[in-house]
């Protein structure tokens, strides 16, 4: 199974739709891109394979390849680099709503797929950058 995330940037964020074919599942909520120069950072392009993970200290989260994990949005509202925050809706001032939801539903539709078996994918496809940062055109290698 393979979950697509469309994303677009912002200076200070970094929106997405999660999608399982044509249906969508969440919005999403990320650190913007890298070269915003902001201090954290979103996750590069490209497909990861998706697993649980458990810690004592946050609890259920879905991991990527050691490099990210999709969590639960934080109550502070700091974005982590390298973690995607599903969202249900959001306020018009922007605001995320029933983040916990998003995240325990994700969640839910998953754990069916890992106890078939089935391996579950990630595929992340972002729009260009809105305007031309010169910072933003140079390739990030992690």
């Amino acid at each position: 199974m393979r979950l697509v995330l469309h994303r677009k940037y912002k200076a200070s964020i970094t929106l997405g739709r999660l999608l399982l074919g044509q249906k969508q599942l969440c919005f999403t909520r990320e650190a913007p891109k890298a070269c915003f120069h902001t201090g954290t950072s979103c996750i590069e392009e490209g497909i990861y394979e998706l697993e649980p993970i458990h810690s004592e200290a946050t609890g259920w989260e879905i991991g990527f390849g050691g490099y990210g994990k999709i969590s639960k949005f934080p109550g502070a509202g700091l974005l982590e680099s390298n973690s995607i925050y599903p969202v249900t809706s959001y306020r018009a001032d922007g605001t995320p709503l029933f983040t916990k939801l998003a995240f325990l539903k994700l969640m839910e539709r998953l754990e069916r797929e890992w106890e078939r078996g089935e391996i579950v994918e990630l595929q992340l496809i972002s729009e260009r950058v809105p305007y031309l940062l010169e910072s933003c055109l140079e390739q990030n290698y992690c």
